[in-house]
C-alpha cells in the first residue's frame, strides 16, 4: 500500500508537469484524481497501522515522516478544492513525493508505546503538531511559487494576489494548529513529568517556531513585509521547522528522539 500511494503521487507529479508543458485541462484533473487515490491508499494504510498498534503510530522517524506526508497531502487537497491552484500543485506534490520517498527504505515496524505516551494528550499533541507542520510546508511552497511568479509572470501559476493570500492563510492555519499542539503538549508534560514547560532543547526550539509564526501572523499587516518579504519569511520559517523536527530529533539529545 505504501508503494501504491507513492506510485500514485509520482504519476500525479508527472501529470502536473505534463500539464505545464502541454496545457491540457484533463492532465491536471487526472493529476488531482491520482492525488486523491494516493491519499485514500495512504489513509487506509495509516488506519490499519493505528488499529494494529492501538495508538497513533508517530513515535519514530518512519512513522512521523509517513504521517507528515499524509498531512501534507490532506493540506494540498484542501487548498486545491477551495482555490483550484492546479499547476502550483506540482511543487507541493513534488515535496510530498520526496517526503514519502524517504520513508520507503526505512523499517515500518511498530515499536511498543512507552507508558508516558499512552494518553490521548499524546495523540492530540502529535496530530496537531504535524498538521501545523503540513501547513507550514504549504506556506513554504506558496512562498517559492510567489517568488517564481513574480519573476516569470506566467499564466501557468496563480496570480501574485492569490499566492499571497494562500501563503498567509497557510501560515495562519498552521500557527493555529501548532498553538493547539503546544497547549496539549504542555498539559501532557504536566501530567507525565509534573511541569508544563522544560528548557529541553526540543521544547525551546518548538517555542521558537511558535514565536516565529506568531510574528508572521502580525507581519502580514506591515507593508514592508508583504509580498516578497512574506514569501522569504515562509521559506526561512520552514527551515526552522525542519531543524526542530529532524535536526534536533536525529542529531541531538532531547525528550523527542526520532529512533
Amino acid at each position: 500500500m505504501l508503494y501504491g500511494a507513492f506510485g500514485a503521487y509520482l504519476l500525479a507529479v508527472l501529470m502536473y508537469l505534463s500539464h505545464i508543458l502541454l496545457r491540457r485541462a484533463w492532465l491536471w484533473r487526472s493529476a488531482f484524481a491520482l492525488v486523491l487515490v494516493g491519499f485514500a491508499v495512504q489513509s487506509i494504510c495509516l488506519g490499519l497501522r493505528w488499529v494494529t498498534a492501538g495508538y497513533l503510530p508517530v513515535t519514530n522517524l518512519f512513522a512521523t515522516q509517513f504521517f507528515f506526508s499524509w498531512a501534507l497531502a490532506a493540506t494540498y487537497i484542501y487548498f486545491e478544492l477551495r482555490y483550484r491552484i492546479h499547476a502550483a500543485g506540482l511543487f507541493v506534490m513534488f515535496c510530498n513525493l520526496l517526503l514519502l520517498g524517504s520513508v520507503l527504505p526505512r523499517d515500518p515496524a511498530l515499536p511498543p508505546l512507552i507508558p508516558a505516551l499512552d494518553t490521548p494528550l499524546f495523540t492530540l499533541h502529535v496530530a496537531f503538531s504535524f498538521a501545523g507542520y503540513a501547513f507550514f510546508a504549504m506556506a513554504f511552497s506558496m512562498g517559492v511559487m510567489y517568488l517564481v511568479q513574480k519573476r516569470l509572470q506566467t499564466g501557468l501559476l496563480p496570480d501574485l494576489l492569490l499566492l499571497r493570500k494562500l501563503n498567509e492563510e497557510a501560515v495562519f492555519l498552521g500557527f493555529s494548529l501548532f498553538t493547539l499542539c503546544m497547549i496539549f503538549g504542555s498539559i501532557w508534560a504536566y501530567v507525565a513529568w509534573g511541569y508544563y514547560f522544560s528548557w529541553n532543547i526540543k521544547g525551546v526550539w518548538s517555542a521558537l517556531v511558535w514565536i516565529f509564526y506568531a510574528g508572521m501572523c502580525h507581519a502580514k499587516f506591515i507593508r514592508r513585509w508583504q509580498g516578497s518579504g512574506y514569501a522569504l519569511l515562509s521559506i526561512a520559517g520552514f527551515g526552522v521547522v525542519l531543524f526542530t523536527y529532524l535536526g534536533i530529533g536525529l542529531l541531538m539529545s532531547s525528550n523527542h528522539p526520532l529512533e
